[in-house]
């Protein structure tokens, strides 16, 4: 799983739907629809080829390669941040 080419949008409504645990919030947040966030995740799913959530009746849950891909795309945000900042 390489992130170097993804796009960083697609790593931001990752993180957002991590930290809203919900793809209601994280699109309210975010300014998208529900349908949008979910075609987002879906083409980095397919963009790295993982499945990253488990599609259930009660919501989204992180598979392995989920949690995997969580702490990757954390470590390249944070990289981000510190770039930003000039460190």
């Amino acid at each position: 799983m390489h992130l170097r080419e993804v796009d960083a949008n697609l790593l931001v409504t990752l993180d957002a739907l991590l930290v809203d645990a919900s793809v209601t919030r994280a699109a309210e947040r975010l300014h998208l629809s529900q349908p949008a966030l979910s075609a987002h995740i879906r083409a980095l799913e397919d963009e790295l080829g993982v499945r990253g959530f488990e599609r259930t009746a009660s919501g989204m849950v992180l598979t392995r390669a989920g949690q995997e891909l969580r702490q990757r795309a954390r470590s390249v945000r944070a990289a981000a941040g510190q770039v930003g900042r000039g460190a």
